[in-house]
């Protein structure tokens, strides 16, 4: 049931107040672009791409076959969107496809193959977690329920590793360090243990929520995020090993914040925008695993936060940014869409 992208939305929509159709210029105050750590040699650059159909913020980004999949989250002044806009990358347009299923916010999203699968989400704004989990079918246009979660919650960080879906963290009513693994195959999930150092002596890796993911060599890292409010940020960078089922940590990412977008690209973790009390990130930082070091690249052209699931898009060599709120919280919603690259 794809449908006409045409839309007469702004740019930018406040959530409750409907008189806001730009960035309010108080931002300003409260954006932060800098880093402490040194500047790459190759500081990459944004260029900007087609804007979304409907200013969407607290929704799942997910790539799936060259496409990008935004779905549900905060939009037209409500917190429980079912919006799924899609844009292909070959025409530059927006579409918009079947609805999601369970109007919400916070929905953690991947893809497999030919397949889109997301995971849980808020009903309410940034509350009331649900437990239910779809599969969408991009070459039928149809979404279809799969196993529900035992545990309900949202904003939760989800990526594949060998062909299966790990859940990391999330809140139900307060951050958890709960870990799983979905088969898609069995449709049934692996509660492992929670995401904790493998000593009494290491810190511990959660509770977390709004965090950044990357799997880099068989191994992924948890980046970033917070417990509870992004009153109470980290910058911890945790990284978990399937094969001794165990945590391990790396250098911290230098700017603690939330809300962030993380990706593997070019060698590197990047890992950019993000929410902090009074502060909209645009900080863009590096992390080269073979050294354990952070670098900074240039910040975004107009910081965000909010993206989840997969938290971007990697079409070719371009890192797609779409939508997320432009203001600390929820109250700004935007259709603003840029991308990063290294080229």
């Amino acid at each position: 049931m794809t449908q006409s992208a045409a839309t007469t939305d702004p740019l930018f929509a406040g959530l409750n107040d409907k008189s806001i159709t730009a960035i309010p210029a108080t931002v300003e105050k409260q954006r932060y672009m800098t880093s402490v750590a040194p500047k790459a040699a190759n500081p990459g650059r944004w260029v900007e791409q087609p804007r979304l159909p409907i200013p969407t913020g607290e929704h799942a980004v997910i790539e799936c076959q060259g496409r990008i999949h935004v779905i549900a989250g905060y939009a037209r002044h409500r917190v429980d969107g079912n919006f799924h806009q899609v844009f292909d990358s070959k025409t530059g347009t927006w579409s918009l496809k079947a609805p999601f299923p369970l109007p919400c916010n916070h929905v953690a999203g991947v893809s497999i193959g030919s397949k889109v699968y997301t995971f849980g989400g808020f009903i309410e704004q940034n509350r009331c977690p649900h437990s239910k989990c779809f599969s969408y079918d991009t070459a039928t246009d149809q979404w279809a329920p799969i196993a529900a979660l035992a545990r309900p919650r949202g904003a939760i960080s989800a990526i594949v590793l060998d062909g299966k879906i790990h859940l990391l963290g999330g809140r139900d009513v307060r951050s958890v360090e709960w870990h799983e693994i979905y088969d898609p195959a069995t449709d049934k999930y692996t509660i492992l243990g929670g995401m904790r150092g493998s000593t009494g002596t290491q810190p511990f890796v959660g509770q977390r929520d709004h965090m950044g993911v990357a799997v880099v060599d068989g191994k992924i890292h948890a980046i970033a995020g917070r417990m509870d409010s992004y009153d109470f940020n980290t910058s911890l960078n945790a990284v978990y090993d399937p094969k001794t089922d165990a945590w391990s940590f790396r250098a911290p990412l230098p700017t603690a914040r939330s809300g962030v977008s993380a990706v593997y690209i070019g060698g590197k973790i990047v890992v950019f925008g993000g929410e902090a009390t009074g502060k909209v990130f645009g900080t863009n930082e590096a992390y080269d695993p073979k050294s354990d070091t952070w670098e900074a690249l240039t910040p975004m052209a107009i910081p965000r936060h909010g993206l989840h699931g997969a938290t971007v898009a990697v079409i070719g060599n371009m890192v797609h940014v779409p939508g997320g709120g432009p203001v600390p919280g929820g109250q700004v919603q935007g259709a603003y869409h840029d991308a990063f690259t290294f080229d």
